[in-house]
């Protein structure tokens, strides 16, 4: 505790401030210097607690843990001002108190050293008290401004880890929406990759089963945009997708009431999709499309690849849009991919687009492979080409082998 002489001046407080003033901190071995300092500190309404020395500063620092700032002489007895500066800032709960370290002209050395030890701010006796209140006062300032900015700070991590926390929801959500295990049937290997850009990505595939396993109907989708609301329309494209398509095995049919749901539903955004059901008996493949990519077929007989295109709109846009089915024969060993377009659009460092060209020929060289290593050789082209730039979208790829 400081000595009681050296506290006649009552604390003058702000007249009808709501708020508690500053607690100032002042040590200094010379009392006079002390009452004086006290009395200008005091007028500008501070409260201000006094210590003669390092070893009583430290008690008043332990036992008032509401110290703003702390005005300090350095050349004190028993612990100095130096020592009190190395102790607070090795303390936690006060190494962020700002110090502005007090000492007669000519001791530039230990300016430097009270600098070097993380002082806030030095001043030279005898000081214009004009200046001193300022220095008082920009510190006083930046004390707040970092309080306001770790509270900010604070907030804003607790909502980026709400955030993040919706987000991983979500995706759980958006997993549980992909098929868990895909169909098996004789006549045809199914390979799938989903590959997306962030927690929750906007694309979307499903396969199923029709008439009894006689058929079977893929469908790729990509909605537009990510995270949760893209998780929101995906999950709004599957029920859609599943209220319909075992209702008809006519693609245009499906993608018509697949529009009509989602421009119901939605207030903003929009989907791409393909839809195409395959005929196991007759290999014939009766396909639509909302405004997404053409279908490949790698037809590998002849080593020729088609595209098979059926124009229309995107889904959940307008309300009456004409999709189209369109029908083509596949032959055995032909090979269909379904793709959204993640997979070309791709960049590198210099912008460059990773392009279909880059998509066949990694079809080509898979001819004789099995779908899993062609799926599994793409993927290695396209990250080896993106060397370290961040993915822009996400990638599906549902490819058909025709095996009988």
């Amino acid at each position: 505790m400081a000595a009681d002489s050296l506290h006649d001046f009552d604390v003058i407080r702000g007249n009808g401030a709501e708020r508690e003033p500053p607690t100032l901190l002042v040590a200094d071995d010379d009392p006079d210097i002390l009452r004086i300092v006290q009395f200008y500190l005091q007028k500008q309404h501070f409260n201000v607690l006094v210590a003669l020395d390092g070893e009583e500063a430290l008690a008043i620092l332990a036992d008032q843990p509401n110290v703003e700032l702390i005005l300090s002489d350095v050349m004190m007895p028993k612990v100095s001002g130096l020592e009190l500066l190395q102790q607070i800032r090795d303390t936690p709960s006060l190494r962020d108190i700002p110090v502005i370290l007090i000492s007669a002209e000519g001791e530039s050395s230990k300016k430097v050293a009270g600098l070097n030890l993380g002082a806030d701010d030095y001043i030279t006796k005898p000081f214009n008290f004009d200046e001193l209140m300022a220095r008082v006062r920009n510190h006083l300032r930046l004390r707040r401004l970092q309080r306001e900015l770790r509270v900010a700070n604070d907030l804003l991590s607790r909502k980026n880890e709400q955030m993040l926390s919706d987000l991983e929801a979500a995706r759980g959500v958006q997993m549980a929406l992909l098929p868990s295990e895909l169909p098996r049937n004789e006549a045809v290997a199914i390979g799938t990759r989903y590959v997306p850009m962030e927690r929750v990505g906007g694309d979307f595939f499903d396969v199923v089963e029709l008439e009894q396993g006689a058929k079977l109907g893929v469908l790729v989708a990509d909605v537009c945009g990510h995270g949760i609301a893209a998780a929101f329309i995906t999950a709004m494209t599957k029920i859609s997708f599943r209220n319909s398509c075992f209702k008809s095995t006519d693609p245009a049919w499906v993608l018509d009431e697949m529009n009509r749901a989602l421009n119901t539903n939605l207030t903003s955004g929009f989907v791409t999709a393909f839809y195409g059901v395959l005929d196991l008996r007759t290999r014939r493949l009766a396909y639509a499309s909302g405004g997404h990519p053409p279908l490949l077929v790698h037809r590998r007989a002849s080593d020729e690849i088609l595209h098979l295109e059926s124009q229309a709109t995107f889904l959940g846009v307008f309300e009456n849009v004409s999709f189209s089915s369109n029908v083509f024969d596949l032959q055995r060993g032909d090979r269909v991919l379904f793709y959204t377009d993640g997979i070309y659009e791709g960049q590198n460092p210099q912008q460059e687009q990773f392009g279909m060209e880059r998509v066949v020929d990694a079809i080509k060289s898979n001819r004789g492979e099995s779908m899993e290593v062609l799926l599994g050789d793409l993927l290695t082209r396209f990250q080896g080409f993106q060397h370290e730039s961040t993915p822009e979208d996400d990638i599906t790829i549902v490819g058909l082998d025709i095996l009988a």
